[in-house]
């Protein structure tokens, strides 16, 4: 195999809830082990150069010295029973790679490789290393693919080469979570794990909403008082996102809040249902039997 399954447009987008799965596992490991492994999911298509790794999960190994040679043995049966169970529920996730963590490449990533390769079918599989050792207080993604080196008939070998253009994918509901964890970690004075209720969120929302609303209309009277020279890709951005709104009369507008609050209503009575029939159930179970 080559590099030319990757190119230099690619765009490896990660989901925040994959590093999340990572430092869990890494923390959770067995004492015997220095390190977490295991399998990257999400999607790729074939006829798009954006790659999205939107899952993962654990896969056990063993990790022994013999003298001065180390010795690494993954389990590929749990590895391959776990990816079965999630094709159950996610049939859109693919086998992407794996991940490891630590501050460098470990001895065992030629080992790791060859079996991804056979998991991955036609196409290479990523090596995703996270420094959970926080060098420098922070902790350091990046993105490998192997690359076959050699003379044809002669001796081969691999070499993991880094590959650029690697982004964060934050979008949708995702970035409100780690907005409030970022907002936690900067002011140190609140309770840690204290979450405030959903009202006080749509506040601070609304409130942030009004406060970019009045830097478009400042934006928008230097314009026209011709204090600031017109920026065209900021008039387009605005008109976009104008047009998007869709333009409803008042009594359109109610009907539709007052459907959405009822529907809303009825999840949540539904979802107290559920919990309070659960528990119910699970105190019944613990009865003794007479």
């Amino acid at each position: 195999m080559s590099i030319s399954n990757y190119k230099l447009q690619t765009n490896v987008r990660l989901h925040p809830v994959v590093l999340f799965q990572i430092i869990s596992s890494y923390e959770r490991r067995s004492k015997s082990t220095t390190m977490a492994v295991g399998t990257l999911l999400g999607r790729r298509d074939k006829g798009s150069d954006v790659i999205e790794i939107t899952n993962s999960f654990t896969v056990q190994h063993k990790e022994h010295t013999v003298g001065d040679v180390e010795q690494f043995k993954l389990d590929t049966q749990y590895a391959s029973e776990m990816y079965e169970l999630n094709q159950i529920t996610y049939p859109q996730e693919k086998i992407l790679g794996w991940y490891g963590t630590g501050k460098c490449l470990s001895r065992s990533a030629a080992a790791m490789h060859a079996f991804y390769s056979r998991e991955c079918g036609d196409f290479q599989p990523l090596h995703l290393l996270v420094d959970t050792t926080l060098r420098g207080g922070r902790m350091t993604t990046r993105l490998y693919c192997g690359v076959m080196l050699g003379v044809p008939g002669g001796t081969k070998g691999l070499m993991f080469t880094e590959l650029p253009l690697f982004t964060i994918d934050t979008e949708g509901d995702e970035s409100i979570a780690l907005r409030t964890m970022q907002k936690y970690a900067l002011n140190t004075t609140k309770h840690v794990g204290r979450m405030l209720p959903e009202l006080v969120h749509v506040v601070d929302s609304l409130r942030e909403l009004g406060v970019k609303l009045d830097l478009v209309l400042r934006y928008i009277n230097d314009v026209l008082e011709r204090k600031r020279r017109p920026d065209n890709s900021v008039g387009r951005a605005l008109h976009d996102a104008l047009t998007s709104v869709p333009m409803l009369d008042t009594e359109s507008f109610r009907l539709m809040f007052n459907a959405n609050v009822r529907d809303m209503l009825l999840s949540i009575t539904l979802s107290t249902m559920i919990k309070t029939q659960m528990q119910l159930t699970e105190k019944l179970s613990c009865l003794p039997d007479y």
